[in-house]
């Protein structure tokens, strides 16, 4: 299996490079926490605020960043419905509900793992939503662009924000272009097949990879 780097979020940071997760993440509106939003646009943004406030560039103990790096995720990230997707339909289908359970709790470790640390990595990008577009009852397009301090051309960006039961998640996230559910999923599907199509094969892959326990800063 590939590293953790491939997974949902861990591939929209290797998409955009070093910059991309603090930039993404990086709203410019007022640090002020809004528990909800009747505006999708608005949802994104108020991710951003909260993950610069509480993460970008600032020195915390790992498993303190990792804790809110979680909380945020949970927060603001659809962890189920991408992980069951990623999964794949007839693999998580034919899984056991230990076995479901099991890969969402890994899957959602690998990427706090992985990811909370990049956070330190912000150094001015800027980032802006541009525009939002029903796609459906539920689901609204919201667009955004970064921008790089060295010049080079903005990465566009785009979130599928799924309204749910009063509340915002995001579904799924589209880097110039590129779906990074529909990557996870390809990717996953690999590693399921080697295994003779079971999910046992990934669960067994993602627990491995688990295993490495983060070393504490400082």
């Amino acid at each position: 299996m590939k590293s953790a780097r491939h997974s949902l979020f861990g591939s929209l940071v290797a998409f955009t490079s070093a910059f991309a997760v603090p930039a993404i993440l990086a709203a410019s509106l007022p640090v002020a926490a809004q528990a909800q939003t009747s505006d999708a646009g608005q949802f994104v943004q108020d991710l951003g605020n909260k993950a610069i406030a509480q993460l970008a560039g600032k020195q915390i103990p790992e498993a303190e960043e990792q804790a809110r790096f979680r909380n945020l995720l949970n927060q603001y990230f659809d962890v189920t419905a991408i992980g069951r997707f990623t999964a794949g339909r007839a693999a998580w289908a034919a899984a056991t509900p230990e076995q479901q359970k099991e890969f969402l709790s890994l899957y959602e470790t690998q990427v706090s793992n992985a990811y909370a640390k990049r956070f330190q990595d912000y150094s001015g990008e800027t980032f802006k939503v541009t525009k939002q577009q029903k796609d459906s009852d539920s689901d609204t397009v919201v667009s955004s662009e970064i921008t790089r301090p060295n010049g080079a051309p903005p990465v566009p960006v785009q979130w599928r924000v799924r309204a749910e039961g009063g509340t915002f998640k995001i579904a799924d996230v589209v880097i110039a272009g590129i779906s990074m559910a529909v990557t996870d999923q390809q990717q996953f599907s690999a590693v399921i097949q080697r295994g003779g199509g079971n999910i046992q094969a990934l669960i067994d892959a993602l627990r491995s990879q688990n295993m490495v326990v983060p070393s504490t800063k400082g």
